[in-house]
């Protein structure tokens, strides 16, 4: 479509030939077509949670906001949708989940659909457990590299790590690098009610609040110093040698708004890495994880999660000219976690990939014959 056909369909819901007069199922979803196509992005997550927010996300840069599904019933089901970016041009976009979390179940389907769709990207978002020294819950991580972490041979003397590391793409990395959140619809800055609880929150868990890594967004400058004071006034904290401690009263206080938060965070000024994330075939959940990752030769660890490795491998081995992981920080990876942060951590790392895959992706024109990449060997 040229700009100028796209500017005349503005207005009116766009379907594509394959779409025209074919009947929706009961869930909503259109029918597959005869025939499947070339998309410029498969995306791949692997909650329910996850996949609901790439569709909502999708949806909300779709002018035709209904996913076109495909091989329904059969494997591996997928949908489809064309997102709007600057200039009026589009991407194509595939989704696709399997019913199990894990490489064993991902790397399967995802490896099917690649040589069916030959998209020009594998990605994936969704949530992760994030380094406590580097990342605050609810934060989004952009994989500069991953790989493997349980991958090695274990000893006597302990685990030797053996990492294949998968990088990637230089120019992605630096557009990762300068990206701004600020204008997404998760991202909102903090008030002084919302600074006040985190820093109960932080005191709470055992966290020192001035060297946290978001202290700064909760505290900007200059406020650090005068903030506290008022909490302070109100009796929830008090001082404990250099710095704060939770009276009783603080403590029930802040008990009780976490107790009543069963739905978590709509918005928080969250911060977007891109840094190393490292997969692993188990969750981790204790507090000694982070120091044993960083002494096996990635220093600069900043997340955990089951699959992001298996995306870039598949990618490698396909022939897939990109690939990208974005994960929002759902916990620590200790014994604090819970699923407060799960569902805004699903949303905003969905958020951040649609925008950079809308300035990765862009080109003047998306037709078949421009989305087509090189025949595999």
């Amino acid at each position: 479509m040229t700009h100028d056909q796209h500017a005349g369909a503005r207005g009116a819901t766009r379907r594509s030939p394959l779409q025209r007069g074919l009947p929706k199922d009961d869930a909503g979803l259109e029918p597959r077509p005869t025939r499947p196509a070339q998309v410029d992005v498969l995306v791949v997550t692997a909650l329910h949670e996850e996949h609901e927010a790439v569709r909502k996300v999708g949806s909300a840069h779709a002018e035709q906001t209904e996913w076109l599904r495909h091989d329904a019933g059969g494997f591996p089901p997928y949908q489809t949708i064309e997102v709007f970016i600057s200039g009026g041009s589009t991407i194509s976009v595939a989704l696709a989940r399997p019913t199990r979390m894990g490489s064993r179940s991902t790397a399967p389907m995802l490896t099917a659909l690649a040589q069916r769709l030959e998209p020009r990207c594998l990605a994936m978002c969704g949530v992760c457990a994030g380094n406590p020294d580097v990342l605050a819950l609810g934060d989004v991580v952009v994989a500069e590299l991953v790989y493997e972490f349980d991958e090695g041979k274990l000893t006597k003397a302990g685990f030797l790590g053996d990492h294949r590391q998968f990088p990637m793409d230089e120019h992605w990395v630096r557009q990762a690098q300068e990206f701004s959140q600020y204008d997404l619809d998760s991202y909102g800055s903090v008030t002084l009610e919302e600074a006040k609880l985190w820093l109960l929150e932080q005191l709470l868990i055992g966290n020192e609040p001035r060297n946290h890594p978001a202290r700064a967004r909760y505290f900007p400058d200059r406020t650090w110093p005068i903030w506290p004071l008022d909490v302070q006034a109100e009796g929830l904290i008090m001082r404990s040698g250099q710095g704060w401690a939770l009276t009783e009263k603080g403590r029930c206080t802040i008990e009780r708004r976490l107790y009543d938060d069963v739905d978590g965070p709509d918005r928080l000024p969250f911060a977007v890495k891109v840094a190393p994330i490292g997969s692993g075939s188990s969750v981790v959940s204790d507090h000694a994880t982070w120091t044993r990752l960083r002494n096996m030769g990635v220093r600069t660890i900043a997340a955990l999660d089951t699959e992001a490795a298996t995306v870039a491998t598949v990618a490698h081995q396909q022939r897939t000219p990109h690939w990208l992981v974005v994960k929002g920080v759902m916990d620590h990876a200790d014994s604090n976690k819970d699923d407060r942060y799960k569902t805004f951590a699903a949303r905003a790392s969905a958020e951040v990939l649609f925008a950079l895959l809308c300035r990765l992706l862009a080109r003047p024109s998306t037709g078949p014959a421009a989305r087509r990449v090189p025949a595999k060997s």
